[in-house]
């Protein structure tokens, strides 16, 4: 935990140094200090269609879902970070945006643990 699912404009998942963006959003995560390095996935989700202000630009969404039981001040201060490295990452998109959900841990499943209750 936590998913970090970057959302962006098909342009931005076409730029030669995407994996730089993701390498950062996961060092930003992990610098949050709430997980472990290991347990943070990273991935991206291009949009070939979308508006941003009713305008055809660049955007960056990242939608954090971690587990129930973070503080708001905690989950603020991990958007804030995310939002950060997009933005390192990608000085010239004005888009750049985040936002931590909760996830309740009844409702959430995972291989490993699944298979360890038989």
């Amino acid at each position: 935990m936590p998913h970090c699912v970057i959302e962006c404009s098909a342009e931005i998942a076409g730029h030669p140094d995407i994996d730089r963006l993701l390498l950062a959003v996961h060092e930003a995560a992990n610098a949050s200090g709430l997980f472990q390095s290991a347990d943070i996935k990273v991935r991206l989700q291009s949009y070939d269609d979308f508006l941003v202000g009713g305008r055809d630009e660049d955007f960056v969404h990242i939608a954090c879902h971690v587990l129930a039981g973070r503080s708001d001040d905690q989950k603020g201060r991990l958007a804030d970070l995310l939002v950060r490295a997009a933005c390192e990452r990608l000085p010239g998109v004005e888009s750049v945006s985040c936002e931590v959900r909760d996830m309740a841990p009844a409702a959430y499943s995972r291989r490993d643990k699944l298979l360890a209750r038989g």
